[in-house]
């Protein structure tokens, strides 16, 4: 026989022989059997398969990529009834962004106010949930944010001192909810979309100022092109019937205008332009990928996920509330509503 054809022949075979533990070795590395590979924490089933509040730092310390081996190390240990379990919690976790922050608020979404805001407050109260309407008249503004509402109602009676105290409190309540957040991230099993970088929940609340810039700044243009409108109209016919509120022209009905209303307090950005309702509709589903990517959610995380949803929610709205109170005559009798 050839001595080079067979030399030849086991060249294959060496190269096959020589690969295999590298090959072994990176299906372990990337999590296709840490279990196998010896990579997951002792004792794996009993401690670590249900670990509520447990991060990866509880077994390993000082490299950030362990998170990973963790998760892995979880799901490959986890029973089909447990994984079940993740997934139904999952499943709620990304209904909060659109429940708590969105849909939980029907005929609630709408603020009145007098004036119009400073763009800077406009976009902060867009932000935290709430869409501020123009009325035009104190008494009209006062009227509607009462209807309904005991907390308006209470509120109207209020001096700009104890606005100002409501609006601190409702701050601190905020931040401490955001830190509430944070502290969940971190001691859970983490983001899927990244768990070296604990803070994706915190950032998305935060991120919510850039759509409202944008919703901000798209009705800022709208409410200039219906006065530029306006001015035409009455350019060409100074008897034409001028529209309220910047809704149609001419003046529409009292139904025209609550259907109206309603529409806007239930969908974010409904009365603007495609981009505003593309970039809410964006950073929702943004929202909802992140908290559905929280991996290995327990029934008694999922609760202190949806406390401190709804602790943020109702921080965001009160505090909202009272950012555009503060900017109206309060503690004061009826005498004088019409200015």
């Amino acid at each position: 026989m050839d001595p080079h054809h067979s030399a030849r022949t086991l060249l294959p075979f060496a190269l096959v022989l020589t690969l295999l533990p590298l090959l072994a070795t990176a299906q372990g590395e990337t999590g296709g059997s840490r279990l196998d590979s010896g990579q997951c924490p002792p004792n794996t089933e009993a401690t670590l398969v249900y670990s509520p509040f447990k991060p990866y730092f509880t077994w390993y310390h000082g490299d950030r990529q362990k998170c990973w081996v963790v998760a892995d190390c979880l799901f490959e240990a986890a029973g089909e009834s447990r994984k079940q379990q993740f997934a139904a919690t999952a499943l709620v976790m990304g209904l909060i962004p659109l429940t708590l922050k969105d849909i939980a608020w029907p005929e609630r979404r709408l603020i009145y106010v007098t004036k119009r805001l400073n763009w800077v407050v406009e976009v902060l109260v867009l932000a935290l949930g709430l869409v501020p309407l123009e009325t035009g008249r104190r008494s009209e503004t006062r009227g509607r944010s009462r209807e309904n509402n005991m907390i308006a109602k209470k509120a109207w009676a209020l001096s700009r001192g104890a606005i100002i105290g409501v609006i601190a409190v409702m701050w601190l309540g905020l931040v401490a909810a955001y830190a509430g957040l944070t502290f969940m991230e971190v001691y859970s099993k983490r983001s899927a979309l990244g768990c070296p970088f604990p803070l994706f929940v915190p950032v998305w609340y935060v991120i919510a100022l850039i759509p409202a810039s944008i919703h901000a700044v798209f009705a800022s243009l709208r409410r200039r092109r219906h006065n530029k409108r306006l001015e035409r109209l009455q350019h060409v016919d100074p008897c034409a019937p001028v529209a309220k509120n910047g809704f149609r022209v001419p003046v529409p009905t009292e139904e025209d205008l609550e259907r109206k209303r309603k529409i806007i307090s239930a969908v974010q950005g409904a009365d603007e332009d495609w981009p505003v309702q593309m970039a809410w509709g964006v950073y929702y589903i943004a929202g909802t990928l992140v908290f559905t990517s929280v991996m290995a959610v327990t029934v008694v995380e999922l609760v202190c996920w949806v406390g401190l949803g709804f602790a943020v929610t109702g921080c965001s709205k009160v505090l909202a509330f009272f950012l555009c109170l503060v900017f109206e005559r309060t503690g004061e009798g009826d005498c004088g509503d019409e200015d």
